[in-house]
């Protein structure tokens, strides 16, 4: 059986008459077996890099700002399965809409910093299907869903650890393979939570408006946060917000902001010398007792235990 990075990448991104070709330089091998591409510096800058993780599935892991819009078009891809984390949101594409033609297109000064999971159907035969009876049908739905409100936390938290693992090996192998079976449940997890609730989807623009709310909430997750001001945001009653953005999003919003700044104060952990207490502070928390203990209860270990063990 071929693999994924074979039927995948080889056919299409490093042909002649490929239109990805014009505006990257070709891709290279590197030392760890990993495909290296880099745009060509009158376009943008940075690099991505295709880390495959045995026959079936590959990491895709980019960071790059383009000077010139691009738009390019991948042809005859054989079916694959997508779920990309970039700028903050969640996105999936379905193995049934990749057959044919795929066109992408982004604008000048986009920055393209993401990370992302593809994977051949035979993945599902092999861990979903045959062990626990899960359709593939039913994974393409929830994938394609991604996209109509790609707000799942627990799915992001997946991608950042599968994008800064540095895996080589059968070891680092089956690691992937574990990783993306739970982002693929959690995934299918949200989408029957999605599709048994109560009431009609949200409308588009209420959509938005919790995009929006969640946007002013990690521009400034360092200060107070109420839900009426949230709720202002999202142009909904607070209890239509509160009950919308748990349904969409799979937790409550104090869930969410307590994990988006829990996020930031192992950041500040790893990244600064700062003391606790005004780490506590950076990241919303007059008391640092009180960051202490949702510390730990999010990774299982104090915030000063973590710093030394890091």
């Amino acid at each position: 059986m071929e693999s994924i990075m074979e039927r995948l990448v080889l056919p299409y991104m490093l042909k002649e008459e490929c239109d990805y070709c014009d505006y990257m330089e070709r891709g290279k091998l590197n030392r760890d077996g990993h495909i290296e591409l880099i745009p060509k510096r009158f376009y943008g800058e940075g690099t991505g890099l295709l880390k495959p993780a045995g026959k079936s599935l590959m990491v895709s892991v980019s960071d790059i700002t383009y000077r010139q819009p691009i738009k390019h078009t991948s042809r005859d891809l054989p079916e694959y399965f997508h779920i990309n984390l970039c700028q903050g949101s969640i996105r999936g594409i379905g193995g049934k809409h990749i057959d044919g033609n795929y066109r992408q297109r982004l604008p000048a000064g986009f920055s393209h910093r993401s990370v992302g999971i593809s994977f051949l159907p035979d993945f599902f035969d092999i861990f979903l299907n045959s062990r626990h009876g899960i359709p593939p049908e039913e994974i393409t739905r929830a994938i394609d869903a991604l996209g109509k409100f790609p707000l799942i936390l627990d799915a992001a938290v997946i991608l950042k650890q599968i994008g800064a693992a540095s895996f080589t090996g059968d070891i680092g192998n089956a690691w992937i393979e574990a990783k993306t079976v739970e982002l693929v449940s959690v995934v299918l997890d949200w989408h029957r939570r999605l599709r048994a609730a109560a009431g009609p989807p949200l409308k588009e623009h209420d959509r938005l408006g919790i995009a929006c709310a969640i946007r002013h909430a990690e521009e400034h997750f360092s200060g107070p946060l109420t839900l009426e001001a949230l709720a202002g945001k999202a142009a909904m009653s607070v209890s239509k917000f509160t009950a919308a953005f748990k349904t969409h999003t799979g937790i409550s919003v104090a869930a969410y902001i307590r994990r988006f700044r829990m996020d930031k104060a192992m950041e500040l952990l790893k990244n600064t010398s700062a003391p606790l207490g005004d780490i506590a502070g950076m990241v919303g928390y007059k008391h640092q007792s009180r960051f202490s203990t949702l510390f730990r209860e999010q990774f299982g270990v104090a915030p000063g235990a973590f710093r030394k063990r890091d």
